[in-house]
């Protein structure tokens, strides 16, 4: 009896050490994503995904909740402090959209939103309609003064990264510009940009190299050209140097989620982008793997960008929709 009753206490006083959580996870998780399938967002969510099935050994499920510049999506870490409801984002959703639409979002977002880490970074590819007639990005843009004086954005919404660069690349070239915007995502705005309801588009290299031959390309962001686009010059080749701004994704929790699954989440996420196979994955669309040290180096990233918005506000919100 003295012995069972020391081998129980011996048992109490370790399950006492062990964390609250130390059986996380126990059940699915779900990953929400911001916008619909076929752009970058869901493309990383769903390597990402894959990847979290193996390491954690539960089911994650990917889970679409689109609109509202992002905070539909945002909104279902609310109250969900557990771990299991997890969000992939984007400088778009958690960078911008709580600078730009601060006043749509219900929530206190530095008080219910935790960056776990970066994930991914895909360059953008600057696209035209495949019967315009100039070859170089100079030559489309002094086009356009004699015809309309204008650049008009293809977009999902007002208050993106993209809307910065045109912005920027409207001013070398003495243009105004205005946004056409399409709710049905990066499909959406290529089907308007064909139609002529915009004249230019800067999509993901994803939904670019899956719709290979529908457009024209004429300059790719990023620091070198892209295998699946090796004729494209970079924008600095083109002409433009320091336009074109990171399209990164990044994995959210609740803010209110304990520290020890912040952690496991945050570890199971940098060994999945870290494999083989999503390695193989993100060179298939040219885009780059990029994880954090730690939650808060990613927050502090996101920190800085955020003031470039906040200094840009004015004028993202004074395009004109067409």
């Amino acid at each position: 009896m003295w012995v069972k009753r020391c081998v129980f206490a011996l048992l109490l006083a370790i399950a006492g050490a062990l964390p609250a959580n130390a059986q996380y996870p126990d059940k699915p998780i779900r990953l929400v994503i911001p916008f619909p399938p076929g752009g970058s967002t869901g493309y990383a969510a769903k390597v990402l995904a894959d990847g979290l099935q193996k390491i954690l050994g539960q089911p994650v499920t990917l889970d679409a909740k689109p609109g509202k510049y992002g905070i539909n999506a945002l909104s279902e870490l609310i109250g969900q402090p557990d771990g299991y409801t997890l969000m992939v984002g984007s400088v778009i959703t958690n960078s911008m959209t709580p600078v730009l639409h601060r006043q749509d979002i219900a929530f206190d977002y530095d008080a219910e939103i935790m960056p776990i880490t970066r994930l991914a970074d895909f360059p953008s590819v600057v696209m035209v309609s495949p019967s315009e007639s100039a070859s170089t990005l100079k030559d489309f843009l002094a086009s356009l003064q004699p015809r309309s004086g204008k650049l008009t954005l293809g977009t999902d919404f007002i208050g993106t990264f993209v809307d910065v660069d045109t912005i920027m690349l409207a001013k070398t070239a003495g243009l105004k510009v205005a946004y056409h915007p399409n709710p049905d995502g990066a499909n959406g705005v290529l089907a308007d940009l064909i139609a002529g309801k915009s004249n230019i588009a800067l999509l993901n290299v994803a939904t670019a190299t899956a719709n290979l031959g529908k457009f024209k390309p004429l300059a790719v962001t990023g620091a070198r050209r892209l295998s699946n686009f090796p004729a494209v010059p970079t924008m600095t080749e083109a002409g433009y140097p320091g336009i074109g701004t990171s399209n990164w994704q990044g994995l959210f929790v609740s803010r209110h989620t304990p520290d020890d699954i912040v952690q496991t989440l945050h570890d199971a996420a940098v060994t999945a982008m870290s494999t083989a196979e999503a390695h193989a994955a993100f060179d298939k669309v040219n885009a780059a793997i990029a994880t954090s040290a730690t939650p808060a180096q990613f927050a502090t990233e996101i920190k800085a960008e955020r003031a470039t918005w906040q200094r840009l506000l004015p004028e993202i919100l004074a395009l004109p929709q067409e």
